[in-house]
C-alpha cells in the first residue's frame, strides 16, 4: 500500500511558500492595524458633526419658543465656548447666532417685514485634520 502513486505525489509546503504566506499575512495585519485608528477618528468626526447639529437645533428651538417681538435682530450670540469646564464635552464646541430681517425674496432688509432669518453656526475641531469645522443651520420666523 505504501507504493501507491497517490502517496508518492503528496508534498508539503516548501519554505518559500510558508515565507510568502507569512509576508502576505503581515501586510494584511499592518494594513488593518493602520485602518483601525483611522476608523476611530472618522467615527469621532461624525459624532462631533451630529452633536453640532443637535446644539444648533437646540438654539433654534429656544428662539422658536419666543414671541416674534422678543427675538432681537443682530448678533444674539458672538462666537463663544459652550462650556467653561474642560471636562464637559461642550467645552470643544463654540456657537454663534445671528438674526436679520428678510423680505419676501429672502434678501436682507433694513426694516421689519414680518420675517426674520435666524442663523446658528457651531464650530468644532475636526478629528482627522485638526482644523476647525463648522455646522450652520438657518430658519425663518414669521410675525404671523
Amino acid at each position: 500500500m505504501l507504493n501507491c502513486p497517490k502517496f508518492k505525489r503528496t508534498k508539503g509546503f516548501t519554505l518559500i511558500e510558508v515565507m510568502v504566506s507569512f509576508f502576505i499575512f503581515s501586510m494584511v495585519f499592518i494594513a488593518l492595524a493602520y485602518a483601525f485608528p483611522q476608523g476611530l477618528m472618522i467615527n469621532k468626526t461624525a459624532e462631533n458633526s451630529t452633536k453640532a447639529s443637535y446644539l444648533a437645533q437646540a438654539k433654534l428651538e429656544e428662539l422658536n419658543s419666543l414671541n416674534y417681538a422678543d427675538i432681537a435682530v443682530g448678533a444674539i450670540e458672538a462666537k463663544h465656548r459652550l462650556a467653561e469646564d474642560a471636562a464637559s464635552y461642550l467645552y470643544y464646541f463654540q456657537r454663534q447666532t445671528e438674526v436679520v430681517y428678510v423680505d419676501g425674496d429672502l434678501q436682507a432688509s433694513a426694516t421689519d417685514t414680518g420675517l426674520k432669518k435666524v442663523t446658528v453656526t457651531i464650530y468644532f475641531a475636526n478629528s482627522l485634520s485638526k482644523t476647525e469645522k463648522t455646522y450652520t443651520t438657518t430658519t425663518l420666523i414669521s410675525q404671523w
